[in-house]
This record gives structure tokens, sequence and C-alpha cells, in this order.
């Protein structure tokens, strides 16, 4: 099905944001009886090339794709047929719990490579691996290619290899010509493994657990094994960033722990915050035991919690907002020159994105704020945007699209109605 959306009126140019409706089709939360927000997770927005691009679950239960010329075109969306979300539907060998309809795992994620290729991962929790791509050069050639669900191609289990099978949390991440696939797998809550599957020029160079293997299970504390909860993976001036937080067992309050490792060789090497090789992808794992892989010691046992956001900022800095101790939202920085961490509580959570030199803002369901550097934890609103444009859906944003044209987009949803809250960011 295709279907083609208006944007709204433009506003004039010293409005501070702008809404666009990508289209009214969105997977309502009441479909099921506990109200899950299915849309929006990591890479739902994404610009590449001077187009911006969509992807979430729609009122028809499949996975729609929205593309728009930048800075405001038409929306066109695509429901791509062949995977329904239905409540029956086997999704692995994981058991009871791979089969569970709405509870809020199943966001779809999107990536696009330099080939031009769209890919998507969706409806994940303890499952088998669904991923679709594209045909090659369509983002990087979109005005020539109307836009069709045939420009998809079937959903597959596999990555050009083995079945992958226990799949949870998929994510996306261009570095340069490359592109990766975080996928947490062999587990669940508390006991699982981090992989990084990579793509390059139309194939899957590591598309197999042994190969992609960067983070393992196993430690010596508590009940013998954790998993990483990664914020996300940034790429910034050829380093690979990663942080994330531990948990030990499926329940939240096991969460503990920020950790921070990075790679300056495309991902082979792994080092902790002082420099120290700890990992290398597919033959020495990375584990809570890693020497120097805590950035910031946070017990179990408080209001701390997996989730949050990460962004590096074009100086180097790395920032990450999520949770605290106190339960409040809590905002931590490493110096670039330095590898000191800085941290204390903040007004907001939400999602970040990097601007120029220093500067990082995140949007929350409230609207835009910058995030100060030199006294962390300070947040000053730059644009207030409708809160209930976000209500329906989790607060993703745009991470590319400022590099573009200076603006920072923002993906939301109420009821069915999609939508992108475009934010003017003062220069």
């Amino acid at each position: 099905m295709l279907v083609t959306q208006h944007a709204f009126a433009q506003p004039e140019s010293d409005t501070a944001f702008r809404v666009s409706t990508v289209a009214h089709n969105g997977m309502p939360k009441n479909i099921v009886p506990r109200g899950s927000i299915w849309n929006f997770g990591s890479g739902s927005l994404r610009t590449y090339r001077g187009w911006q691009y969509a992807a979430y679950w729609d009122n028809a239960r499949q996975v729609s794709v929205a593309r728009r010329q930048l800075p405001s075109g038409k929306w066109s969306v695509a429901s791509l047929p062949g995977y329904q979300r239905t409540e029956n539907v086997d999704r692995g060998k994981a058991g009871a719990i791979s089969r569970g309809f709405g509870d809020g795992h199943e966001k779809v994620s999107m990536g696009i490579s330099a080939d031009g290729v769209i890919h998507l991962a969706f409806d994940h929790h303890l499952s088998t691996l669904h991923y679709r791509c594209s045909v090659k050069r369509i983002a990087n050639e979109p005005s020539k290619h109307d836009w069709t669900p045939e420009l998809f191609g079937p959903v597959r289990d596999n990555l050009g290899g083995p079945k992958i099978e226990r799949v949870t949390y998929p994510s996306f991440t261009a570095d340069g010509n490359r592109l990766l696939l975080y996928l947490r797998l062999n587990g669940g809550s508390g006991d699982a493994d981090s992989h990084f599957m990579e793509y390059e020029n139309g194939r899957w160079l590591r598309n197999d657990l042994p190969s992609s293997k960067l983070i393992d299970k196993q430690w010596s504390g508590g009940d013998g094994t954790v998993n990483a909860y990664p914020h996300s993976m940034v790429v910034r001036n050829g380093r690979r960033h990663l942080t994330w937080s531990w948990r030990d067992t499926p329940t939240a309050s096991t969460s503990h722990d920020l950790c921070y490792s990075y790679s300056d060789d495309h991902g082979e090497t792994w080092r902790n915050n002082d420099g120290k090789p700890i990992g290398r992808i597919g033959k020495k794992f990375i584990t809570a035991d890693s020497d120097g892989v805590v950035a910031i010691n946070i017990p179990a046992g408080t209001s701390f919690v997996n989730g949050g956001s990460m962004t590096v900022d074009q100086n180097g800095r790395v920032h990450v907002v999520m949770r605290g101790e106190s339960g409040e939202p809590f905002h931590a920085t490493r110096d670039p020159e330095t590898g000191k961490w800085d941290h204390g509580n903040t007004r907001y959570l939400g999602a970040l994105a990097a601007g120029n030199g220093e500067h990082v803002f995140l949007v929350s369901e409230g609207g835009l704020h910058r995030l100060s550097a030199s006294r962390v934890g300070e947040a000053t609103t730059i644009a207030s945007a409708p809160a209930q444009l976000f209500r329906d859906g989790k607060t993703a944003v745009d991470r590319e699209r400022f590099q573009h044209d200076g603006w920072i987009s923002a993906i939301g949803q109420r009821g069915k109605r999609i939508s992108v809250v475009d934010f003017r960011v003062p220069q």
C-alpha cells in the first residue's frame, strides 16, 4: 500500500519548530489490552543525502517506511506486506516469552548503508531474526524510484549465514562504508551476550555468532551472568564509542554501573577508558570483570535503571542521559582529552543529538533543550513543542539531520497519527 501525505504549511523562518504529518496509519496502543508503546526505537528516523526516512508499525500490523525530501517535502509511505504482527506468530525457540504480543520490545529499527540500501529489523523479544532490506541505490538515487513496497525484499531470518535466534534490541549504526547491526543474543535480561554484525558493499561480512560477539554474559559476581544494555554506538572522527549499563537479573533494580569502551580500528580492538585493550571482536570478549570497563560506579539496588541516550559532540566529548541512582534524570560526560567523567542530575530525559562544537541537544516530550558541557546537568530550553504529539510513542531523534541543514527532527505518535517535529537550532 502506498500513501502520500502533505506536510503542514511551513512557518516563518524564525519559528522555533514546525510539524509535518507522516501518516494517519500508526499502530494504536490499544490494539492490545495493556496499551503498549509500539513505536519508536533506534533509527526510526534518519536523514541520508538530503532525504528523511521514517520506519514504524502501522495499523495493518505491518512495517511502514516513509520518506520525504528535506526540508519540507511531501511524505510518501509504503506499508510492507509479507509480515504481519499477530498474537500467534511463531517467533522462535525462546519459549513463551518470545511470543509475547505488545510488550514494547518489538520496535522497528532502520539503518541506511553507503550503497543506498535501507535495512530494517523488527518484532524482536528473544525472537528469530526478522530482517528485510531494499534493493541497492534506492537511498542514493531517491528521485529515480517511485516509493512502493516492491522496493523491499522478503523477510529473512539470517544475514547470508546461519539462522539467527533469540534476538532482542536490534540497532543500526553507520561507520563510513560499513553498517553495524547490534543484536542482543543468547538470552534475556541478566543473561545475554552482545553482538555486532557488519555489512559493507552488498554483503554482511560478519553474519554469525562466533565472529560478531563482543560482550560476554559470564562474570564472577552475582549469579554468574549479566547482560549489557547499550545506549547506542556512536562513531565520531573514526572512533567507535559504546556506553552501557549492566543488569544482573530480569529485575530492573539489579541494574548497575555506567560502562564505556571505544575502538579506533573499525571495531576490531576495544579499549577501556584509559586506553588499555580489553576486547577483540569474535576473539576476546569484554565482560563485567574487564579491567577499567566501569566509567562511573553505580551500585545495584537503587533507582538506576537501564535505558537512556548517548551521543558524542564534535569535540569528541561523550554525553549520556539516563535515569540515575535517585531516579532523577542523570547527565554524564567524558572529557576527550583527559578521559575524566563528570556527572550530575539534570531536568529532562529524552533522546540526544549533537550540534556544532560542544553543543548537544536533548529532545524530550516537552521540546528541545541544550545541555551544557562545562556545567554538567544544566539544561536550557530552546523550544517547547506540544507534548501530545509524543504521547503514544517513545521519543526518537534523527541523529543525522543537524549535519545536513542545522535542524533537529524527532518523531512521535498520537493515536494513529505519526508526526515529525523539526526544531530550529539557534546559531
